[in-house]
């Protein structure tokens, strides 16, 4: 088994409707990248648009991809990327939502962007709010990609309010955390979302404010009882700096989350898990 890391980096406080554009959380970075070094962890690093059009966060993540260290992906936040029109980053729209016209030109702008900030074409996808579909599945082929982590196993978004008159996001409660591929092409591997522990609880490869050690050991373990062959944890970049999420308002709970990063990589150094980036397990999977 394989442990993949991903973080979605992206502006601060994007829960916010309200948010600007701030990418203050991004410098952040180097602390968690070096974490990840001490234990051979090797993360993906899914960008938005403006992460990419910022020059001082696409030198930090341009370094790392250079010399091997992460890879950089792309991540769809419709809000934010061009082609805009008034009003629309007023909402928090799923990838999902926009007309076919719309979503083939977001994604072609940020998947060229992406490509001559760092160099090369990104080609590992996550959608923005996990909202992905068909569509998206078709676009990502066309333009390269061979990897994505869009699914969200047993869960549904479609309760959540995206675009103003919208219909919400997708329903992923028939998906289960089994990599599969899509169209020939690009390799889904769905977040690790599994039931775990005494309770059979639904858990995610997540740090929440409640998450302990023996939750991250419980869903490596159902992960292992699966003989899944990749596990894929996920952060938002908001969340490694305190007071630019929801989820780590102080310096407390940023000690908390690199706490819990410490033990699950240490858990799967223990136990032989060896890291790799989104696009090498594709490639590994194919091989």
């Amino acid at each position: 088994m394989k442990l993949i890391v991903t973080v979605d980096t992206e502006a601060d406080d994007q829960w916010n409707e309200q948010a600007g554009l701030s990418v203050e959380n991004v410098y952040a970075l180097p602390r968690f990248q070096a974490l990840c070094e001490k234990y051979a962890v090797v993360p993906t690093y899914f960008v938005t648009y403006e992460v990419a059009a910022d020059l001082q966060t696409a030198a930090l993540l341009r370094e790392w991809q250079d010399k091997g260290a992460g890879e950089v992906g792309a991540h769809l936040h419709p809000w934010t990327t061009p082609p805009l029109e008034a009003g629309e980053g007023n909402s928090r729209a799923f990838p999902s939502e926009l007309s076919d016209e719309k979503l083939r030109a977001k994604l072609t702008v940020l998947t060229e962007k992406i490509g001559s900030i760092f160099g090369r074409r990104p080609t590992s996808y996550r959608a923005g709010r996990w909202g992905f579909d068909a569509r998206q599945a078709a676009l990502l082929k066309e333009l390269g990609y061979v990897f994505d982590s869009s699914i969200t196993p047993r869960v549904s978004w479609k309760k959540s309010r995206g675009a103003l008159q919208g219909h919400g996001g997708p329903d992923f409660t028939k998906e289960n955390a089994i990599p599969h591929m899509l169209n020939g092409q690009v390799l889904e591997v769905p977040m690790t979302i599994l039931r775990a522990g005494f309770f059979r609880r639904l858990r995610w490869l997540r740090i929440f404010e409640n998450t302990t050690k023996r939750d991250l050991e419980n869903v490596i373990g159902a992960a292992e009882r699966m003989r899944l062959p990749a596990v894929v944890f996920m952060i938002h970049s908001s969340e490694l700096v305190a007071g630019k999420s929801p989820y780590v308002k102080d310096e407390r709970a940023l000690a908390r989350v690199y706490a819990r990063l410490e033990e699950l990589f240490a858990l799967c150094k223990e136990k032989g898990i060896a890291s790799v980036t989104a696009s090498a397990f594709a490639q590994e999977f194919h091989a």
